[in-house]
């Protein structure tokens, strides 16, 4: 009796261990997965490059920028030839955000193009936050915010921050570019 109550605890233990498993593409096995592909063009960008002069910014600025750790940009420019493999990558892109790990938190339809805003952890200590922006035309724009509690109204006040031009964001001139092109 003792043997079947181990061979039945065993097998419940690995079907357990099994079924926990993700088998699915994490969006940072994308990002590497794509690095050298010349159809991509990737930017990463450590926070402490994107605003060298944070005397411009006051202390909640300053405050809210050192919660991201990093920003990374990939872009996926439409060009004759990637034409059939853009709703490949689409679809990857958006398998990988309809994991649980990714909560929506935004959807914006237009004629402009879709966009959709992403986030990872907890409403109040997020981890991650993602911006996938996309137009059949001109491609693909995919942007990881990574950092550690950060929080929707902080990210909020630091989009208005860049808005006003208080944070230098040269360093993704190029990226943008993508829904620039005619």
């Amino acid at each position: 009796m003792k043997g079947i109550v181990k061979i039945i605890t065993i097998v419940l233990f690995a079907g357990i261990s099994l079924t926990s498993c993700n088998n699915g593409e994490t969006l940072q096995e994308y990002y590497v997965a794509n690095q050298e592909n010349s159809d991509f063009i990737l930017v990463d960008v450590p926070t402490s490059l994107i605003s060298q002069d944070t005397k411009a910014l006051d202390e909640e600025q300053k405050r809210v920028l050192k919660t991201v750790r990093k920003i990374n940009i990939m872009a996926y420019p439409m060009k004759e030839d990637t034409g059939a493999s853009f709703e490949t990558e689409v679809a990857k892109v958006s398998t990988i955000l309809a994991s649980d790990d990714y909560e929506e938190l935004m959807k914006v339809n237009s004629e402009m193009g879709n966009m959709k805003l992403y986030f990872r952890g907890e409403e109040d200590a997020i981890d991650e936050v993602i911006v996938f922006a996309s137009q059949d035309e001109k491609g693909f724009v995919l942007a990881r915010l990574l950092g550690n509690d950060m929080n929707i109204a902080d990210m909020a006040n630091l989009a208005k921050t860049i808005q006003a031009g208080d944070i230098d964001v040269s360093q993704f001139d190029g990226v943008m570019d993508v829904f620039n092109q005619q």
